[in-house]
Formats: structure tokens, sequence, C-alpha cells
């Protein structure tokens, strides 16, 4: 078995998936490998991103592919595997380590703990085309660069102390990402004034926001709009899985929700520094 068929076989994703993971993230990405004989067990892959921390520019690992065949699993594989991982980490400079997890149980024991919960807002009967929509991909050079320049300062005046840092390679990449679920980024504007820029995945039909950045003061016009570019019917419910920046959105149609599970969790890799009071914006899709 290689890592692509455990992959395959642990977390059930579509080959477009797959092939977009292993194609695209492997340059950055450091895999964790444990083998019995020939036969592959137990892997984990830390990819490295920039995160902005504290207002620096840091590389740091999300840590995802966490999997072992179930018929090797209580061995201790998978713990070793992450350690060797964080100490790599370390090593080089990270201060902290990150994940989405599956279940929060299982990175407990490791020092992970919750940092990012998700506003889920749902959204029913509200189009309007306030702007123009369009794919990431289809811009000119210049208005990807003010795409980018625009959710970076949006991250930047919202005084978060931690979040991924965008550039035109992140879009890029993000674009093939979104594209193997069905989706699309989609950068809303009004010539060339950007308002908004969202990651949109399409699976079984419906779609999902998986992100919205706008200024808040605009997120009514900015949601709105893009529920007019995707075509939703007025009866139709589409799914904000991250509403931070569309939170102060009241009315009739909208629902606002705090999920109970953390999104991401993290552990620092110093002493000196406590994930838990750092104020987090991590939104990777994956």
């Amino acid at each position: 078995m290689n890592h692509r068929q455990l992959w395959k076989k642990i977390f059930k994703d579509k080959d477009a998936y797959i092939d977009f993971y292993f194609k695209e993230r492997a340059d950055h990405t450091v895999v964790y490998s444990k083998y019995e004989g020939q036969d592959l067990v137990s892997m984990n892959f830390f990819n490295y991103y920039t995160l902005v921390v504290n207002g620096e520019k840091v590389k740091c690992p999300y840590i995802e592919g966490v999997a072992t065949d179930p018929g090797w699993r209580h061995r201790g594989y998978m713990k070793t595997l992450l350690y060797q991982g964080m100490m790599d980490a370390e090593n080089q400079g990270a201060p902290l380590v990150f994940l989405s997890p599956a279940k929060e149980a299982i990175y407990e024991p490791f020092g992970f703990r919750g940092v990012y919960y998700r506003k889920q807002v749902e959204v029913k009967g509200r189009r309007r085309k306030w702007y123009s929509a369009g794919s990431f991909s289809h811009l000119e050079p210049q208005m990807k660069q003010r795409a980018v320049e625009f959710a970076n300062a949006q991250l930047y005046t919202s005084e978060f102390d931690i979040y991924i840092y965008r550039d035109e390679k992140y879009y890029d990449t993000l674009m093939k990402e979104t594209k193997a679920l069905g989706g699309k980024v989609v950068v809303l504007r009004n010539g060339a004034m950007v308002y908004g820029v969202a990651v949109v995945t399409h699976e079984e039909d419906v779609y999902e926001v998986q992100e919205m950045i706008c200024v808040p003061e605009d997120a009514d016009k900015v949601m709105e709009s893009l529920c007019y570019y995707l075509g939703v019917q007025e009866q139709e419910t589409v799914i904000f899985a991250d509403g931070y920046f569309l939170q102060n959105v009241t009315g009739q149609g909208i629902t606002i929700r705090l999920m109970d599970k953390p999104y991401i969790m993290a552990r620092a890799l110093r002493d000196d520094l406590d994930v838990g009071k750092l104020r987090w914006y991590i939104n990777d899709i994956t």
C-alpha cells in the first residue's frame, strides 16, 4: 500500500481531490511514514504555510493526512510520527503546529487545544446583484494582485494575531483545490474596486462557502451578490461554513451558529507562546 492508497482507504476522498493533493501540495509538504515490510501502515503530512504570527511572517506546518491502517492501530505509530514531525518543525524555527481535527480527543493528549471555532451562517432567500463576480483564475494579473491585497488588508485590520498570509500562488493553488471539489475562488468587485473574496465548493448539488472575506459593514451586499452569482434560487439555503466577516448580517433568512467543535487545534513549540490567548483566523478548507 502506498500513500495515495492509504489516503483513499481512510478518508474516502474522491479521486479528483486526491489527484490535486498529491500533485499540487507535494512541493511544501513533509511526509512522515511508517512501514511494516513493504507495506505503508501509518503516515502524516506536515504541510508548511506562511502564517502571520503577531505581525511576523513565519513558516508553520498544518498537519493533515494523519492515518493508520486499521490493522496496525494502537501500536504508537501515529504518536511516533507526530512527535518526529513536531521536533523537526521546532528545529526549523516554527513557533507552533496546527490542524483541523476529526476528533478533539485524538490530539488533546499531544498538547493540542481548540483555538478557532467557526461561526456558520445559513442564508436563505437573499440574492441580489450589488457587485459583479467572477473566478479568480479569469482575472487579469493586476486584478489578481488587488484581490490578494484586499484579503490581506482585511485580515490585518481585523487585528488577528494569527492568520495565513495570502499571495497569488496561494489563491492559484486554492483555485485548483476548489475545482477538485466542484467550486472556485470568487472575487466580487465593482470595476477596479474589490469588495469580497470567497472560497466556494459544490458537492452533491449543494453550494458551501468555506470562506468569505469582506468589509463587515458591506457584508450584506457581498453575501447577496455571491448568492446571485451562484444562481441560488429564492428558497434554497447556502451555507457559509465560516461567517466571521458576516456576523453582523441580520434579518430574514439569516441563521448564525457558533460551532461547538473547534475547526482548528494548535500546539505551541515554544515555552513563551500561549496559543490559547491568541486571536486566530485559519480557514484552510482541507
